[in-house]
């Protein structure tokens, strides 16, 4: 008998689908219709143009309606849909609903298709004799991202992820018993949005990362129509706006997320090296590089086969970082990553069939190139029932070895060597050492992708070898997996900083060399001035940084040295010209960029000291943090600070913390109040977010890493609840007005001075400190008891704090030991122990983003004006 449910609102999920379906069916109708305009002859172009348009028009109207579609189901919270109840409830914010849009799978994917549709449809308006091949790769990328929207199955494969699946049809629902009642809905409140992307920054940094995903597309695009139409060189020109647009946003919503993680997240920095951080930052390396030498191809003529490649591998690594990002395969290494949907097949084929379309165009032949086609279909075939990741590598390393080449054979050789005053020669080597590291960042990020490729290919030969020679070598190969960095930070900041100094160094000499040769004199002279400015900062800020490593105060050198030299070259070259100075202002930006980050990292300070007898435990190391009574005053660094208490709005609850300077007379003045905050999150886990006092010259960071969230409603002197926790050595636990850190163990128990004890027991004890917020410590010590076959526990009580202790299991395995702790009702102080870091300098590495931003965005003008006069001069 079916279920009549009440109070679904079907009608807008089936509004959705159909959208959907239109965005596929007509995103493929206009691939087909381009890709036939290319190859029709010229009287049947023009309607199969106009066939590719509508098809384009179409599915950006499907695109904008599953748009507008899921904002409605969102906006009014109609919990029958899973992706709502995934992503948000009642609770939430509605500012924050942009944010639940795009924290799913199906909400990313269609962010980015729209991109690709507002991009596209400016580049149908534009292409003009580039339309036919340029829309008909871009039509197909969107037949892609529109698939990943569709949620069917063929052949028992599930192609997609459907946004408007309801809660009662999806797999882990439909069999649940809330599910069987007609009105469930009644008292359904969704999951809620990770408490991590309740912040304003998460709702412009998504959409503007995504937009500078979208840009890669298009010099994509371009090269590939460039291979596909014969026109080998022409593609650069039209290129060159595209490309330094996306450097642009790519790089500011790089910059973003930054600024969020700075914001919003409490390890105090903007960037941890975390891998999808890391999966976006290493395409615009790339990006920057391709864009740079497809300038010295627009001056020179040269290094064409680099640019392919380069502006290839870019947008190929964008499809990567969304696999990687997507495929489940980071779920371990990283906090950004989605949990994998089922679509890590799909976004294989996605990536391998576009790193193989440029190579099936580049052939030239016609035989060899059907013999390549036909050869790949047999291929994907095979593959498809004997899965060989190892053979799929090779594959695809095959494709673009086919594209580089085949390109290459249709060049004519150049005559004229570079030479190494030049200023495309440097720029080649900056692009070089831009993707030396970019290499180094992937491998490293790639570490489970790598292990994953091991353990299904490799490792399987070895292990088929050590059946037949049984060796240690072999048996140790079959078992060999990559080791992920101890400390991520340290490793890339090592391998990394090298790199940063030598692309400090080209940006501060690159402006003031010329096309072909320098005279290398004149070139001395005219960078004597920055490289003067830049030694004697360097030794000011050295002395007051106390840098002593070599290396840091090259990267200082070196970045001071660009700031200087591209400021120089602003003024008296470019004479402070707009169109000009793009690439000048880039510059200075990412000196100061890198100059910021070294002097906010190298200077910061924990303030937020324990000058007290009162230890932590390991978890607050007495370096970082510092214990707050309510209503106490203490000193911590410059400042006397205040603990006030604190106040709840919605989910979130503040801690009010004062800050005082102290005058000359001696009484303390007030200069401001920070009120870090915990987002609580029952489902999800609570979340502390840092509050910031921004100066020019510094900011204070602050974040409660500790703080009781439990409001009180027994008596006092009653017992509450008793807790039980898995600890290891060194940790610590919390109570309302004490901290209880685990010492160690005692094995030497004299069961004399236990009257529980037999002589034949076996008795370990959990030795505890137990601290309290006047500064006392007392020591507690429950004993775990083995009788025959029987476990128990002797408890120990510490009345001044109220705490009664048990200690009732031990773990071996993980050297865990667990405590039962219970705590009597005691309205003493409240407390929260505060970590706070001084950041200086934290403003010039911000300023330097504005820049590099500014500095782009104008080299996008320069080139869109250089494009429109050359079209108009050829014209008449």
């Amino acid at each position: 008998m079916d279920i009549e449910y009440i109070g679904e609102h079907l009608i807008w999920g089936q509004l959705g689908q159909l959208f959907v379906i239109l965005s596929f069916t007509a995103a493929l109708l206009s691939a087909l219709s381009y890709f036939q305009a290319h190859i029709s002859p010229i009287s049947e172009r023009q309607s199969w143009k106009k066939l590719g348009r509508l098809g384009f028009w179409l599915h950006s109207l499907g695109v904008l309606g599953i748009i507008v579609t899921l904002f409605v189901i969102l906006f009014n919270h109609y919990f029958e849909y899973q992706y709502v109840w995934q992503h948000s409830n009642t609770e939430m914010d509605m500012k924050y609903i942009l944010s639940c849009f795009w924290e799913g799978q199906e909400g990313s994917f269609l962010l980015w298709s729209f991109w690709n549709a507002v991009l596209g449809n400016i580049l149908l308006r534009t292409a003009k004799d580039w339309e036919f091949t340029t829309m008909a790769i871009v039509a197909l990328v969107q037949v892609f991202l529109a698939s990943m929207l569709l949620g069917i199955y063929v052949g028992g494969y599930k192609i997609g992820s459907d946004p408007f699946i309801l809660l009662r049809e999806h797999p882990d629902f439909s069999n649940l018993p809330f599910i069987q009642q007609p009105n469930y809905l009644a008292k359904l409140d969704g999951r809620g949005l990770n408490p991590l992307l309740q912040n304003y920054w998460m709702t412009i940094h998504p959409p503007t990362l995504f937009l500078g995903f979208s840009a890669t597309l298009f010099p994509f695009v371009y090269a590939v129509a460039g291979i596909w139409s014969g026109k080998l060189r022409e593609w650069i020109q039209p290129a060159l706006p595209w490309a330094f647009f996306g450097i642009s946003i790519l790089g500011t919503g790089i910059l973003m997320g930054g600024a969020w993680a700075y914001e919003a997240l409490s390890f105090g920095g903007f960037w941890a090296w975390d891998p999808v951080e890391n999966a976006s930052l290493v395409p615009w390396l790339t990006f920057v590089a391709g864009g740079h030498v497809m300038l010295i191809n627009q001056r020179k003529g040269e290094s064409l086969v680099t640019a392919y490649f380069l502006i290839f591998i870019t947008f190929i690594l964008i499809l990567y970082s969304t696999f990687l990002t997507r495929s489940g395969v980071l779920g371990e290494t990283s906090v950004h990553a989605f949990t994998d949907l089922g679509m890590s097949g799909q976004l294989l084929i996605y990536l391998m069939f576009f790193i193989w379309l440029p190579s099936a165009f580049a052939i030239q032949d016609t035989k060899k190139k059907m013999f390549w086609v036909i050869g790949s279909v047999i291929f994907t075939i095979v593959n498809f029932f004997f899965f060989s990741k190892t053979l799929i590598a090779l594959f695809l390393l095959a494709s673009v070895v086919i594209m580089l080449t085949s390109i290459n054979k249709q060049l004519p050789k150049s005559k004229e060597e570079e030479h190494s005053s030049s200023r495309e020669f440097w720029m080649f080597v900056g692009a070089l050492v831009l993707l030396i590291a970019a290499f180094q960042i992937t491998f490293t990020t790639s570490t489970p992708v790598i292990n994953k490729m091991l353990s299904g290919g490799l490792s399987s030969v070895f292990a088929k070898l050590n059946e037949w020679m049984p060796t240690d070598i072999f048996a140790k190969m079959a078992e060999a997996k990559l080791a992920a960095p101890t400390d991520p930070i340290e490793h890339y900041n090592s391998w990394q900083l090298p790199f940063a100094i030598i692309i400090a160094f080209i940006m501060a000499v690159a402006q003031f060399l010329k096309y072909k040769k320098t005279n290398v004199p004149q070139l001395f002279k005219q960078l004597l001035l920055a490289f003067t400015l830049a030694f004697v900062f360097t030794a000011v800020l050295g002395i007051w940084l106390e840098i002593a490593a070599p290396l840091y105060l090259l990267l200082l050198f070196a970045s001071l040295f660009s700031v200087f030299a591209n400021g120089d070259y602003l003024i008296r070259v470019v004479k402070g010209k707009l169109p000009k100075s793009g690439s000048s202002v880039a510059h200075v930006g990412f000196g100061l960029v890198l100059c910021g980050a070294l002097i906010s990292a190298g200077k910061q300070e924990f303030i937020s000291k324990n000058n007290t007898p009162v230890n932590l435990g390991e978890d607050f190391p007495r370096e970082e943090n510092i214990l707050l009574a309510l209503n106490d005053t203490l000193e911590m660094g410059d400042y006397h600070v205040s603990y006030r208490g604190d106040s709840a709005a919605g989910i979130n609850i503040y801690y009010n913390v004062d800050y005082f300077r102290k005058a000359e007379d001696g009484a303390l003045v007030k200069e401001f109040t920070l009120s870090p905050f915990v987002q609580t999150n029952p489902r999800m886990g609570n979340v502390a977010e840092p509050a910031t006092k921004h100066y020019l010259g510094k900011d204070i960071f602050t974040h409660v890493t500790y703080a009781p969230l439990e409001k009180e409603t027994k008596k006092s002197g009653e017992w509450k609840e008793a807790k039980d926790f898995e600890m290891h050595v060194g940790d610590t636990l919390f109570t309302s007005n004490s901290l209880v850190i685990f010492r160690g163990i005692e094995k030497d128990i004299r069961t004399e001075n236990y009257s529980q004890l037999k002589p034949s027991d076996i008795a370990v004890g959990a030795k505890l400190d137990v601290l309290s917020i006047d500064g006392k410590s007392r020591e507690l010590m429950p004993i775990y008891v083995i009788r025959e076959s029987t476990v128990f526990s002797i408890d120990a009580l510490d009345d001044y704090n109220g705490i009664q202790t048990s200690f009732f299991k031990i773990d071996p395995e993980n050297e865990s030991f667990s405590i039962r702790l219970k705590e009597r009702v005691d309205p003493k102080k409240e407390f929260i122990i505060l970590k706070a870091i001084v950041f200086p300098g934290i403003n010039i590495l911000w300023i330097g983003c504005i820049l590099m931003g500014l500095g782009t965005l104008l080299a996008v003008w320069s080139r869109i004006s250089l494009y429109r006069n050359k079209k108009s001069n050829a014209s008449t």
